[in-house]
C-alpha cells in the first residue's frame, strides 16, 4: 500500500435566505477523504464569484484583499499537513 497523504482545499459559496444577492464563502479541506467544512464568516455578492474558478472575480481593493486570505488559509493550511 503506498504511503502518502491526499489534499485539497476548496473554496465555494452559499446562499444567504435572508438576501439572495449575497452569498456566503466557505472552505472545504479533504485529507486522505475526509472532508471538513468551515465558513469563513465572508460575504461577496453574486456578481462577484466566478463558480467555474471557484474564486472571486474583480480588482477591486477589497477583493484583493479576500483573495489574500484564501491564499494565504490554503498555504497555511498545507505548511500544517
Amino acid at each position: 500500500m503506498p504511503d502518502f497523504t491526499t489534499f485539497s482545499v476548496l473554496f465555494f459559496t452559499r446562499k444567504l435566505n435572508s438576501n439572495k444577492n449575497e452569498l456566503s464563502i466557505y472552505a472545504r479541506i479533504t485529507v486522505n477523504g475526509k472532508c471538513s467544512e468551515m465558513s469563513l464568516k465572508r460575504k461577496t455578492s453574486v456578481n462577484e464569484w466566478d463558480s467555474s474558478k471557484r474564486r472571486l472575480r474583480g480588482n477591486t481593493p477589497r477583493i484583493k484583499t479576500l483573495s489574500f486570505t484564501f491564499n494565504t488559509l490554503k498555504l497555511c493550511t498545507f505548511i500544517e499537513i
